[in-house]
């Protein structure tokens, strides 16, 4: 198959829905997490971190297949961050970093599975067939 037409097909619904709710959740909560909820310090900038997840907003939307792509890699990034905060010493800390954590891999996985099911699709296409409405489904 080739990669032009991979990234021509759109990932299929429910999946760009899911996506983006669970980012604006990653974004709104990363956010208030480092401005109110548990800052750093006072006038901390961290709450930066977040801006390559407003950045990929987009193209979830649009429900472009490089967006989920690349998706899936970045969250590991924020995984991680939630895995080393989750040993703090404040039990809010804890609780925040076990809703991060959640949320990146509900994250990933979603992103996983609207790349699989576009691949499905692309792969309908490349034969020669047209995508089943099960396939556009899942």
């Amino acid at each position: 198959m080739d990669k032009k037409q991979y990234a021509d097909v759109a990932v299929p619904a429910p999946w760009p829905r899911w996506a983006l709710v669970l980012t604006i959740a990653m974004v709104v909560l990363g956010v208030a997490w480092e401005l109110v909820l548990q800052p750093l310090r006072e006038g901390s900038t961290l709450w930066i971190k977040v801006l390559p997840l407003v950045l990929m907003l987009p193209g979830l939307i649009r429900a472009r297949v490089r967006s989920f792509q690349g998706m899936a890699l970045l969250i590991w990034l924020y995984i991680c961050e939630a895995l080393v905060r989750v040993v703090s010493d404040s039990a809010t800390e804890i609780a925040l970093s076990v809703v991060w954590l959640l949320l990146g891999l509900a994250l990933f996985s979603v992103v996983s599975m609207g790349s699989r099911a576009s691949r499905r699709i692309a792969a309908q296409v490349a034969a020669g067939d047209s995508p089943s409405e099960s396939a556009l489904r899942q």
